[in-house]
């Protein structure tokens, strides 16, 4: 089995498999799932009708998750455009690679019998 090394997968590596619908209603980029090669690698956004990855998330689990490039401005829009590919790339995880739990969930400790 090859085992990637996500630190070193570049961006213009990044070919799309399947579109994700947008989580940002003024979003211009799509969102698509990402192979490196032919193997699933994460999620990326993508220009309209353009095949150059501009961002992307990649990993095997949410622990070894990469950022593959910014979103080109720091305000407030740009976090959201992040925290959307983030919400894809929990839905890669879940429907990919088959995780069925992702990170601790919150329990009530005064749980009433």
């Amino acid at each position: 089995m090859n085992i990637l090394d996500f630190d070193n997968i570049k961006l213009e590596q990044l070919k799309k498999e399947s579109a994700v619908p947008k989580a940002v209603e003024d979003q211009v980029e799509e969102t698509w799932l990402v192979n490196y090669g032919d193997e699933p690698v994460g999620v990326g956004l993508f220009f309209p009708d353009g095949d150059k990855c501009v961002m992307a998330i990649v990993g095997k689990t949410d622990e070894d998750k990469v950022v593959l490039g910014t979103y080109g401005t720091s305000d407030d829009h740009a976090n959201l455009i992040y925290h959307a590919l983030e919400i894809a790339f929990q839905g890669y995880l879940r429907s990919v690679r088959g995780d069925t739990v992702l990170g601790d969930p919150p329990i009530d400790e005064t749980i009433d019998e």
